[in-house]
């Protein structure tokens, strides 16, 4: 899926952390002048004990990554709707999101119904 994030082009690249919960990435495309194509430009999400379902993510929506979340909702990777949930020894603000049908089968390597 294609996301513009901080004005970087970008793809997704779907993995999983070690506890099995889904981890995205930001890749560069290529398109913006010194970029290269892969070029990692942003985590999307962090890995946390909250409990989720399978087709949802926590997302860093702070800091470095401020911005993320509306940028995952224009691009149709998350849906509109999260909850503020609060991550780690200082109680960061993060987003708990759930993926859009077409985000899900792209990270669960499904192919969509035509």
């Amino acid at each position: 899926m294609k996301v513009t994030f901080l004005d970087f082009h970008c793809d997704t690249e779907w993995e999983t952390y070690r506890n099995g919960k889904v981890a995205l990435q930001l890749v560069a495309t290529g398109e913006d002048p010194d970029t290269h194509p892969g070029e990692p430009i942003a985590t999307a999400t962090v890995n946390t004990d909250h409990r989720i379902e399978l087709d949802e993510i926590i997302v860093k929506d702070y800091s470095e990554n401020e911005g993320m979340v509306a940028a995952l909702v224009e691009a149709g990777v998350v849906q509109p709707e999260f909850t503020q949930v609060f991550v780690g020894d200082y109680g960061a603000s993060c987003a708990r999101c759930r993926l859009t049908d077409v985000a899900r089968h792209e990270a669960f390597g499904l192919t969509a119904k035509a």
